[in-house]
């Protein structure tokens, strides 16, 4: 299956680059993209884009940098709203959905045509891949991304902080820009904190973008840009019981601009020149406990702005509320892995939607029950699945995930994919089988991984199988003998009575079941934590409506996770693990594997793993990989944005 080579082309990009040595010095990633990519594969010659012959774009070195960033593009074809490259957004990019669509054609498509032209070869995945982790860690003019250096032949300086372009807010009129106060992380740290702002956007509003209560407003696009130290950052309105001068705050300060670290009247718009006026950050994971208390992001439909699922702005008339004034919670993941201080700042456009644009309002899923079954022993590798049951009715616009570094693939598919028999029947699995190297046990210890289509007719249940018995209910029904309520799915053209055809129809159904075919079944995949992918469906997948079951409308999610067994030197460490308390659940409590030493083997102490009495060069410090808020733990979350009638 194809799905396979994933896995199998991660696995071997991680080895060749290890093996590469670099001979060639450059000043940063995005100079590295100049000579490696664009003068390499012939994109500054003059019949491209050594000038601006072609497609109005130069890539010459001395304006390359500023006719790709955020440069709107003439051409019909890529639609009025694309740019060239837009910071952190690889999908929104026209660079890089035009190489993408030579490079991985199955995946990616040009909107007009794919690059480049003129006989020349696709870029190399390694091309790709660096292209992709400058887009997706903001773009910089300067600074090295992490992970670039080695993906060609090449030198760059050590890793600093790196920042972005700011996003521009929208014409007044349009829409409104909410932006975070300036944050600073130390260096090597990683810390979690929330936050509030206050905002009365009010008189910025015209009265065609208000809620027929006259006091929301109604948007249609989500625009956001941060810095790339950020990992996640969630923006949500506050619906407490206390008002934004009340003390269980804590006091309000500047962040950035000539006023920082200022104290500051949230209320007032102007209180800090060019910062934000916010509450001192306090380090809360979700924002559980920051505050009054009530103040937790929780999983909710109602976030303004969330990195790991925005939902809007792919599917005409989808449309969101909110107040046109109140408090802001601010949720911050971030983490710094440099030696030196860097900056974090977050911009949040949100585009106002006219009334001909109000038509569904948009909601959202975050499915977390399988989470805590996360449990990958020291140096070995477990998939986990799950299945979700989308309410009837439900316009799926889009599809994404979430988790961290040891999660090697997500994977959804439409269907209940389930163990046929043997010890797990019934057991959601992955019909994907694992690579080999990584020595996953099968979820269905042997026994195959089906999913039923929906029977033609005769299921009785809404099981999406039909029995024998099902078949002799719908039979007395065509008898008289038993009420067209027992099987009411039996009758197809819904008259109130069921047919010799439709009996034919039910025989076949019992002797033929309808299975779900794997390619056509998988909707999304994704092998970069970091990078999410985002499946968008336009039209809408609908799983069917009020007269559907569960199994119908289900699908299944699937996260295959490793922990050392790639390279024995990234396995789970209890030395570089925090402590296990509360929500962050469970982080190493015990380490049950040598890390050093007798790397692999069981044990609980440091001398049982020296290669040799008394050697001394063991550590017993390996240990499992369980649900955890930090990067060194691991998350498993579906995630997803509908609509309903």
């Amino acid at each position: 299956m194809k799905h396979l080579g994933i896995i199998g082309l991660a696995t071997a990009l991680s080895t060749s680059v290890a093996a590469q040595e670099c001979n060639e010095t450059f000043d940063g990633t995005f100079d590295l993209i100049q000579t490696a990519v664009f003068e390499r594969n012939g994109c500054t010659t003059d019949a491209c884009h050594g000038s601006a012959a072609s497609g109005g774009l130069d890539l010459s070195p001395e304006v390359a940098y500023a006719n790709l960033i955020d440069a709107e593009v003439e051409s019909v074809a890529a639609g009025p709203t694309m740019r060239r490259v837009v910071p952190a957004k690889k999908e929104e990019s026209l660079l890089w959905i035009n190489l993408a669509a030579a490079t991985l054609p199955d995946t990616w498509s040009a909107p007009l045509r794919a690059m480049p032209l003129g006989g020349l070869p696709p870029l190399s995945f390694e091309e790709l891949e660096l292209i992709r982790l400058w887009i997706e860690n903001g773009a910089p003019e300067n600074g090295t991304v992490d992970g670039t250096a080695e993906l060609v032949d090449a030198c760059l300086p050590p890793t600093r902080p790196l920042e972005t372009q700011p996003l521009d807010p929208p014409p007044a009129g349009t829409g409104i820009q909410f932006r975070a106060p300036t944050q600073i992380l130390v260096p090597q740290s990683e810390r979690e904190v929330c936050f509030i702002t206050y905002y009365d956007i009010t008189d910025q509003v015209p009265e065609e973008f208000r809620g027929p209560s006259g006091d929301t407003f109604r948007y249609n696009r989500i625009a956001a840009r941060q810095d790339p130290l950020s990992h996640h950052a969630v923006l949500v309105n506050y619906t407490g019981a206390h008002a934004v001068d009340s003390p269980v705050w804590g006091s309000f300060t500047c962040g950035g601009g000539t006023d920082d670290g200022a104290t500051c009247d949230p209320t007032d718009p102007v209180a800090c020149d060019g910062g934000v006026c916010a509450s001192t950050p306090q380090h809360a994971v979700g924002c559980y406990g920051f505050g009054p208390g009530d103040a937790s992001i929780g999983f909710g439909n109602k976030s303004l702005f969330n990195t790991m699922a925005a939902g809007l702005g792919s599917v005409e008339g989808i449309y969101a509320e909110a107040p046109l004034k109140g408090i802001l919670i601010w949720n911050s993941h971030a983490f710094n892995v440099t030696d030196e201080p860097g900056k974090l700042d977050i911009w949040v456009n949100l585009d106002f939607a006219a009334e001909e644009e109000q038509v569904h309002e948009l909601q959202r899923f975050t499915v977390i029950e399988r989470m805590f079954a996360l449990d990958i022993p020291p140096f070995e590798a477990r998939e986990i699945c799950g299945h979700y049951a989308v309410p009837p009715g439900t316009d799926i616009i889009e599809l994404s995930s979430h988790n961290h570094k040891r999660g090697l693939r997500f994977q959804t598919f439409e269907g209940a994919f389930h163990c046929a028999d043997g010890a797990n029947a019934g057991d959601p699995c992955s019909p994907i089988e694992d690579d080999e190297t990584l020595g996953a046990p099968d979820l269905c210890a042997g026994a195959a991984c089906i999913a039923y289509q929906p029977p033609a007719g005769g299921d009785c249940d809404g099981d999406l199988q039909v029995r024998v018995e099902e078949l002799v209910t719908a039979v007395g029904i065509a008898l008289g003998t038993n009420p067209h309520s027992s099987c009411r799915r039996a009758d197809l053209d819904g008259n109130g009575s069921i047919s010799i055809a439709e009996l034919v129809v039910a025989v076949r159904a019992l002797l033929e079941p309808r299975m779900r075919d794997v390619e056509e079944s998988t909707i999304y995949t994704n092998i970069f934590y970091a990078d999410p992918a985002v499946t968008k469906f336009d039209p809408s997948l609908n799983l069917g409506d009020a007269g559907t079951s569960d199994q119908e409308r289900t699908l299944t999610y699937c996260g295959l996770f490793e922990n050392g067994v790639l390279d024995p030197a990234t396995v789970k460490r209890k030395s570089t693990s925090p402590p296990a308390s509360g929500i962050q659940g469970n982080a190493c409590r015990e380490a049950i594997a040598c890390a050093e030493g007798r790397v692999g083997n069981a044990c609980s102490s440091d001398t049982e793993c020296d290669t040799a009495p008394g050697a001394g060069d063991g550590a017993c410090d390996a240990c499992t990989v369980g649900f955890g808020t930090t990067t060194d733990d691991e998350m498993f979350i579906l995630l997803g944005a509908s609509y309903r009638d």
